[in-house]
Formats: structure tokens, C-alpha cells, sequence
């Protein structure tokens, strides 16, 4: 039995296909296949725009939530030394 999928070999294409067949008088499982279809390419790439706010499958690269905590760190860092250095001053002067 060939198949719509075996005949169209790009997701895009058959997609396509399906979104034409849709618009038929009797579409509507097409149109269920269209919404199926565009949610799994849509969790598709959120899935990989996600892995870049982990670590981005790299051992020594940090992604962006990491780099942010370490930036924010450092910061944080800094005034607290500022405020240390302030407190020290204040209390020399008294």
C-alpha cells in the first residue's frame, strides 16, 4: 500500500500536501493531521531553543541562564565589597 508520506519525502512538502487535502469538502482529517503536524514542529523547536538556556550539550560552554547567574554573581559581588569598604570608612570617621 503506498502512502501519502511515501510518495512526498519532505516534512515541508508533505505538510503541504495535507494543508491542500484540508481544504476539501471532506478534509477534516487532514486538518487534524495539519494541527498535529504543526504543533510537534512547534515543540520541536522549542525544544531547541530550550537546550540553550541549560548548558547547550557542550561541556565547557555555559548557557544562558548560567552565564547570567555567574554575571549576577559577580556582580553582587562588587557591591557588597563596595558596601564593605563603605562601612569600614564609615566607621573610621566616627
Amino acid at each position: 500500500m503506498t502512502t501519502i508520506g511515501s510518495q512526498i519525502g519532505d516534512k515541508a512538502d508533505l505538510l503541504a500536501e495535507y494543508q491542500r487535502r484540508s481544504l476539501g469538502a471532506d478534509g477534516g482529517a487532514y486538518a487534524v493531521a495539519v494541527a498535529l503536524l504543526s504543533l510537534a514542529e512547534a515543540q520541536d523547536r522549542t525544544a531547541e531553543f530550550l537546550k540553550w538556556l541549560g548548558t547547550g550539550d557542550a561541556a565547557t560552554t555555559m548557557g544562558a541562564i548560567e552565564a547570567h547567574g555567574a554575571f549576577v554573581r559577580e556582580g553582587l559581588k562588587a557591591v557588597a565589597d563596595g558596601l564593605g569598604a563603605l562601612a569600614a570608612a564609615i566607621e573610621e570617621h566616627e
